[in-house]
This record gives C-alpha cells, sequence and structure tokens, in this order.
C-alpha cells in the first residue's frame, strides 16, 4: 500500500525529462496516486539535445509514464499565469481523475538567475519572472485551494521555493525576489487554510542536476569568463555533503509533505541541500 494511494495530486511545471516536476509526479505516483502534470507547450526545436534524442514530448510522455505505473495520468498544456487555463484544467482533473487532494507549485522560470544584477535587469525580465514564479504559485493555490475546500475532505499544498529564496545571492535577479515571496506565501496560507485541513509546505531545494540548474550554470560562465564544467564543478566543495542533489531526492521531501507521514505538520519550510543552510 502506499502513502497516498487514491489521492488525487496535480504538479506543475513537469514538462522537462531532466527536471524536479517530473520526478515529483513519478514518486507521487510511485506511492499510489493518480496524478494531473501539466507544463508549457514548447516548440519541439526548442527542446534539449536530450529529450529530442528520446523522443520526449514533454508533459504527454510523462503521462505516459505514470500510466505505465498502474495509475491513471492527465497532461494538460496550461500557463499558471492564465486563471482561464487554470480554472480549465481544475475541472478537467475532477471529470477524468477526480476529486483534487494535493497540489505541487513546482511551475517557475530561472530567467536571468545568475546573470542579471538588479541594476542592469530588463523590466520585462523582472514581471515575467514575478508573474510565473510567485503569481502563478498564487492562483494555482487559490483555485485548487478552494477545490480542496469545497470537497471538505481536506488536502495538502507543497511550494517549491530555492535556496535563493532564504538569502540573497548576487546576479540572481527577479529569482531571489520572487522565491522568497513562495516561503512568505506559504506561511500565510498555512495559518488560513490550517482549520480546514488543508496543510501548506515549502521546500527549498538546493542545487540539483537539472536543466534549469544547467542553465543557470551556464550564464555564471559566460558572465565569470569560465566553463560550464569549471563552474559546476566549483559547487560540490561548497556543499556539506559534497555533491549537487538528484530530482529524486527533491521528489522524497515533496511527497514526504504532501503525504499523510507529515499530517501535524504545516507552514514550514525544508531545505534539502546537502546541509548548506542550516536553519
Amino acid at each position: 500500500m502506499g502513502k497516498l494511494d487514491g489521492a488525487v495530486v496535480l504538479v506543475t511545471g513537469a514538462a522537462r525529462k531532466r527536471g524536479l516536476g517530473r520526478a515529483i509526479a513519478l514518486r507521487a505516483a510511485a506511492e499510489g496516486a493518480d496524478v494531473a502534470v501539466c507544463g508549457l507547450k514548447r516548440d519541439p526545436a526548442s527542446r534539449p539535445e536530450h529529450e529530442q534524442a528520446e523522443g520526449w514530448v514533454g508533459v504527454d510522455s510523462l503521462a505516459e509514464e505514470i500510466r505505465g505505473m498502474g495509475r491513471r495520468a492527465l497532461a494538460a498544456d496550461c500557463d499558471v499565469t492564465s486563471r482561464e487555463q487554470i480554472a480549465d484544467m481544475l475541472g478537467r482533473i475532477a471529470v477524468d481523475l477526480g476529486t483534487l487532494y494535493g497540489l505541487v507549485n513546482n511551475a517557475g522560470v530561472a530567467s536571468e538567475a545568475g546573470a542579471a544584477p538588479i541594476l542592469d535587469m530588463d523590466d520585462e525580465v523582472w514581471r515575467h519572472t514575478i508573474d510565473v514564479n510567485l503569481t502563478g504559485l498564487y492562483l494555482c493555490s487559490k483555485l485548487g485551494g478552494k477545490v480542496m475546500l469545497e470537497s471538505g475532505r481536506g488536502g495538502s499544498i507543497v511550494n517549491i521555493s530555492s535556496l535563493a529564496g532564504r538569502f540573497g545571492i548576487p546576479n540572481y535577479g527577479a529569482y531571489c525576489a520572487s522565491k522568497f515571496g513562495v516561503i512568505g506565501l506559504t506561511q500565510q496560507m498555512s495559518a488560513e487554510l490550517a482549520r480546514s485541513g488543508i496543510r501548506v509546505n515549502c521546500v527549498c531545494p538546493g542545487s540539483t542536476d537539472t536543466d534549469m540548474m544547467d542553465g543557470t550554470m551556464r550564464r555564471q560562465a559566460v558572465r565569470g569568463g569560465a566553463t560550464f564544467e569549471a563552474v559546476k564543478a566549483s559547487y560540490a566543495p561548497g556543499i556539506p555533503i559534497g555533491r549537487q542533489g538528484r530530482p529524486e531526492e527533491q521528489a522524497a521531501a515533496t511527497v514526504f509533505l504532501l503525504g499523510p507521514d507529515a499530517s501535524y505538520i504545516t507552514g514550514q519550510t525544508l531545505n534539502v541541500d546537502g546541509g548548506v543552510r542550516m536553519d
């Protein structure tokens, strides 16, 4: 028996093969959940070479993986900054999978993290980062939370922030501000929803081996006149465990907070960072 047997879970931002969203969705399915996954539709030519070589087509490929595990799945192309698209997706989930129990707000953009000091940042990049990383999370939580509230069965929301939401990092543009906001919104929502049986928690990943993190390292390499390989190698010495995290390790922490073993935990932010931050 899995910890999430019979639960319906939505994971946003799950279109990348080397991403946290896919790992979280697969872990939730392994624990017995039926899983809806969403992401932005992308031009196949814009996908990373490894996805193109493997025939990966985003959330549709992930949904097939989940079905291969014996669970039901729904794939949706959804822009989390659009209230209308979120509402449509939640309606599809209700019809195809049932009452929403869990929401993992993973959708996010790195924007110019690693490359853009605030004084040089393009205003439109700032707005887009806040729109996706914070407003998108707000909209998904608001609409998804109402579904949970109306069901009377409670639920669990897990928001994905970042170590960049714990302390300011030079040249991270709007990313730090958006991720600090995620932690504050987590605390506010948890205080408002606890008596309704809806728990709200947050995970702060440290450096994790994903395509998004590789992109940040490449921008840091360009800014510092170094190679990508040199920048990537420079991370491990600053991590007490001595290596980057794996997406599966972030997924394990996220699904723990989502499930019944965390039934008395709400309003908390968990660093999953190899010991970098100890508060």
